[in-house]
């Protein structure tokens, strides 16, 4: 209703000119339909039926998630703790003391080890942070008594680049961390950004992998990149409207032709009394 009452009045301010009062109703109702396309790709999930109208929930079984493993230049948070004995030699089983923590962790180097103090070497890559921890639990049984060992990846990092409202690097604490997840830490995408091609950059060894998803479908659980990995960058791509108008010679343009066309309704509407 409120787009017939503007093109009411912009006929009545144009005259009653057949031709121009068309070329104004094309030109609004393409808008329209363009705009709606446009916004059903600006929503997630949209083969999702509405709950309110579905007879039955949509039930997916998602992707199933598989541990990362230790790669060269992850930093490891590493705590090993030991029961604490008193001078008799009588274990204190209401005590621990953490024996490694250090405050800048233990980095993984090319060869995929790590050093230790009275440990040593210990090599974890290619392992999984609970592998890891059973490895430097067995070597430090060597030194300490009943020790209890904690593995985690502590710069597990995601870069997030693109039409996202918060860019940059996102760290976090679990090492299970799905796509939804990293693209929430970073505030959500922005309307103008293109939810259906997705771009996820992964390394593997001296290798780059690209692989492409579309938000618009909740086919992305069932994807074996619904859960990411350390290092991991995803690429929000912008929509042509928004490149477009970030070019200063496309806006003048675009802005040329608008004005052009107006010209033409004018013409024709007087053209028509």
């Amino acid at each position: 209703m409120l787009i017939l009452s503007k093109l009411t009045a912009m006929h009545r301010f144009t005259g009653r000119g057949l031709a121009g009062f068309s070329l104004l109703v094309f030109l609004s109702f393409s808008g329209f339909f363009t705009s709606c396309v446009a916004t059903r790709k600006a929503i997630y999930f949209t083969d999702v039926p509405d709950s309110a109208s579905a007879a039955k929930p949509l039930v997916i079984t998602a992707t199933k998630y598989t541990d990362p493993i230790i790669l060269s230049n992850d930093i490891l948070a590493i705590t090993v703790q030991s029961i604490a004995q008193n001078e008799t030699n009588t274990p204190i089983t209401s005590s621990t003391i953490a024996l490694f923590n250090p405050l800048n962790g233990f980095l993984v180097d090319k060869n995929g080890n790590i050093e230790m103090s009275l440990v040593g070497f210990v090599h974890v890559g290619g392992l999984t942070t609970t592998e890891a921890r059973e490895l430097i639990k067995e070597k430090a049984k060597e030194y300490y008594k009943e020790p209890v060992v904690n593995v985690r990846i502590a710069n597990f990092d995601i870069q997030i680049i693109g039409e996202i409202n918060h860019p940059g690097s996102s760290t976090f604490p679990s090492e299970k961390v799905n796509i939804l997840e990293a693209i929430a830490s970073a505030g959500d995408i922005q309307l103008t950004a293109k939810k259906d091609n997705i771009l996820l950059i992964r390394t593997e060894g001296d290798d780059k992998k690209f692989i492409r998803f579309s938000l618009n479908s909740s086919a992305i659980f069932q994807s074996p990149y619904f859960y990411l990995r350390q290092r991991d960058i995803l690429y929000i791509e912008p929509t042509k409207f928004k490149v477009q108008n970030s070019d200063n010679k496309v806006t003048r343009n675009i802005g040329i032709i608008t004005a052009f066309l107006s010209l033409i309704a004018l013409f024709l509407s007087f053209r028509t009394k």
